[in-house]
């Protein structure tokens, strides 16, 4: 990946000439011959890929979806609400005034949001186009010759975010919603103004911890083996941040990117004021939510202030 992170896992099984992906890659550069190359130093092919599936449908998980589907007719599995989120993201037309109206309304500037506008463009250049073929609801079970695993809804990174669990094996294949060194960066769904990432992610935590799993494969970095101490690090994380939120909105009343700005700094380049204006909506979000703030708004702009 050209992105910070560096690089995304794709997970496969084997049974005898078949074989499922989890999750697929970003579709930049070589990243599709060097998918076919590990493929290959296993003794198989994208021609050989009979199923496709997906954690969440941001384009580092997801890019190369459609085009291994092209090559090898294989099935695409998902959540509804990716699928959903796929479609919407997708359309222009349809997007672009949401991330204009919505990054308006908490306080970027118009070049500001053109750059906003820019990113989100490019994270949809690097997604095949694709449909869900089947969409899969939480705890259903799947089978892959001798693999049985279960999908387990994990909202808050994404709105339609699936865990891959494999009961037997003690193992969970967890997208980005445990990651072993950095957050997942959490983020509003342009298209669905009821879900709260901040709220869904933590309770999503929970839900790991209570699965028996001994080992934790993610979407990014090493395996994970102590899963409850690495969730209680999430918790304690975004607890600290929500406090740091809150004295940073100090007596208010302060647009998000005002409150962005004095949590992460102000010299942020435009990639990371994204990121970082996203990240704190969130915790407005649920401070809202549980009237310890309350939000207000001043023409087209919404500013927060401490109740």
């Amino acid at each position: 990946m050209t992105f910070r992170l560096n690089h995304v896992h794709v997970y496969a099984l084997v049974h005898d000439n078949d074989v499922a992906l989890f999750d697929t890659g970003v579709n930049i550069g070589s990243a599709l011959e060097v998918l076919k190359k590990d493929l290959e130093s296993i003794g198989q092919s994208i021609k050989a890929v009979r199923d496709i599936y997906i954690t969440h449908v941001h384009g580092d998980h997801c890019g190369m979806a459609g085009l291994i589907q092209k090559e090898s007719g294989a099935t695409i599995h998902l959540s509804s609400a990716a699928d959903t989120s796929n479609r919407n993201y997708s359309q222009p037309d349809f997007l672009i005034p949401r991330v204009k109206k919505f990054y308006l309304a908490h306080g970027l500037t118009s070049q500001e949001i053109e750059n906003a506008i820019i990113v989100f463009r490019g994270f949809r250049d690097v997604v095949t186009q694709f449909k869900g073929d089947d969409l899969l609801q939480s705890r259903e079970i799947r089978e892959f010759g001798k693999w049985q695993f279960e999908a387990i809804f994990t909202p808050g990174h994404s709105n339609g975010h699936l865990c891959y669990h494999f009961p037997r094996e003690g193992i969970l294949l967890s997208g980005d919603t445990v990651l072993p060194h950095i957050t997942p960066n959490l983020s509003p769904d342009l298209f669905d103004e009821k879900f709260r990432p901040l709220e869904n992610f933590l309770a999503s935590l929970d839900k790991v911890a209570r699965l028996p799993v001994r080992k934790i494969y993610p979407g990014h970095g090493n395996a994970i083996e102590n899963v409850r101490a690495r969730v209680q690090e999430l918790h304690a994380h975004h607890a600290e941040r929500t406090q740091l939120v809150l004295k940073c909105l100090g007596v208010g009343p302060k647009t998000t990117f005002e409150v962005a700005l004095g949590v992460f700094g102000h010299d942020l380049p435009d990639f990371d004021k994204f990121l970082a204006l996203n990240e704190t909506y969130v915790h407005l979000l649920d401070l809202v939510h549980e009237g310890i703030i309350r939000e207000e708004r001043d023409g087209n702009v919404l500013l927060y202030t401490v109740q």
